[in-house]
């Protein structure tokens, strides 16, 4: 009974999150524009990054996050699946990404995939309803082949497309429930983001199939808008008070309790059962003001005509998205203590693109702090936070400047269609550093007994 009470607390909170950003919607005004904006979102390629804010306005975008997040929550209900701290993983990632690259459309080929995969294998579509939502990793191309495949230009919606979107998501519905249960033996499940692997090695095969192999023209994108710091900030400073008020009126002794959490190191553990609904809401409080105030003070650093220059992050649809799937894993592993590190690895790798340029070493500066690559990077490097719980700051240091200097070169391997990017590279870093990590370094916990044996 309790793993009940916590699974429909859990989808609640959830639901009250969707509900959330369609209210939103409704007040980041011009709702004049708020349905012929979400109507380009839904029928345009989504190739990341596609700032939904540019693409369809700020309501437009909120709007279709909220319906995604929506459509997770009936997932989750008619399928009677068992939420968990994964659940929220995955929920938070789909709602992420429906500000910059996924959205009600490019979504349902995955679930219907992975729906199909349960029939083949004569198990519940609710056992398997959280690999639904992580199969989504892949939106882009369904997308794709909905509207400008093989070509450059949009062409619309075709039957031949529909087929083709249908095809990809049973084969990616099939093929990633198999891989997410092989991947953490890649990372050891020092990479939160467990399933940014299994989608980047699958996008790369992908993207051979549909683009590389045929000798196929690849599109791009790099439109981005100006974003709404105002409005982003107001809306989920909001939410996130309400998480930690939330906590705090379930369970008067939650905020005590939250330091229990807070010495958690994070690895393969759900917050949700380990300590609690109320405390895990604390954390969403407290972790997502953590965030927004990183965003907020974040700069990045250059030189222009011999002056010190710092840039403030925008607020674009990406942005705002990265907040939301950097979120993700609030109820499984990720605390403001564990990210820290990681945040100060970005800054000092961010030290490196600067000094080769001011040294005259290269023309121009590749990246900076709040380069939106890098902003949106940053979201999935927090899924190393394990390492630095379990190993200790330094090393969540390196694992963060490890990832900084990565993440913006691993989009070669499947050029812009996984959206799991930084997922993909947190594995990566992770497979780097782990084996020698084991073979040279005692965990913060070994040190400690080592201590006290002496």
């Amino acid at each position: 009974m309790k793993e009940k009470d916590t699974s429909r607390q859990i989808l609640l909170i959830l639901t009250f999150f969707s509900a959330a950003l369609i209210v939103g919607a409704l007040c980041a005004g011009d709702l004049g524009n708020l349905i012929p904006g979400f109507v380009r979102i839904i029928t345009r390629p989504a190739q990341f990054t596609m700032d939904y804010f540019k693409l369809g306005g700020l309501g437009s975008a909120f709007l279709n996050a909220g319906l995604v997040g929506l459509a997770c929550c009936g997932l989750l209900y008619f399928t009677k699946a068992n939420c968990t701290g994964l659940t929220v993983a995955a929920f938070w990632l789909n709602v992420g990404f429906g500000t910059f690259g996924s959205n009600i459309v490019n979504i349902l080929p995955f679930f219907f995939g992975v729906w199909v995969y349960s029939r083949i294998k004569k198990v519940s579509f609710g056992s398997v309803a959280n690999q639904a939502m992580f199969a989504t990793a892949l939106a882009p191309f369904a997308s794709e082949l909905l509207f400008r495949y093989p070509g450059l230009q949009t062409r619309g919606f075709s039957i031949a497309g529909l087929l083709m979107a249908l095809v990809l998501g049973v084969f990616v519905g099939c093929v990633m429930p198999a891989l997410n249960a092989h991947i953490p033996n890649f990372h050891k499940g020092y990479d939160l983001y467990s399933a940014g692997p299994a989608a980047g090695f699958l996008a790369f095969f992908v993207y051979c199939l549909l683009y590389l192999g045929p000798g196929l023209p690849v599109p791009t994108n790099t439109d981005l808008g100006d974003g709404h710091r105002a409005f982003v900030n107001i809306f989920f400073m909001i939410v996130f008070s309400l998480c930690f008020l939330a906590g705090w009126l379930m369970d008067k002794s939650s905020i005590q309790k939250y330091r229990d959490l807070w010495k958690s190191d994070g690895y393969k553990t759900d917050f949700t059962a380990v300590f609690g609904v109320p405390v895990t809401l604390i954390n969403m409080g407290v972790y997502g003001w953590f965030i927004l105030l990183y965003y907020n003070l974040v700069h990045g650093m250059t030189m222009v005509d011999g002056s010190l220059v710092f840039t403030a992050a925008k607020f674009t649809g990406a942005t705002t998205g990265a907040i939301m799937c950097m979120y993700a894993f609030v109820a499984q592993g990720t605390q403001p203590r564990t990210v820290f590190p990681i945040m100060i690895g970005y800054a000092l790798a961010s030290l490196v693109p600067f000094l080769f340029y001011t040294s005259g070493l290269v023309e121009a500066q590749k990246w900076t702090l709040t380069t939106q690559a890098i902003l949106v990077g940053l979201c999935f490097a927090s899924g190393l936070a394990p390492i630095s719980g379990q190993w200790g700051f330094i090393p969540g240091v390196i694992a963060g400047f490890m990832h900084a200097l990565m993440v913006m070169n691993v989009p070669l391997w499947h050029g812009g269609f996984c959206l799991y990017n930084g997922g993909f590279t947190a594995g990566i870093v992770a497979f780097l550093m782990i084996p020698v990590l084991e073979s040279f370094f005692k965990t913060v916990e070994q040190k400690r007994r080592s201590i006290e044996g002496r």
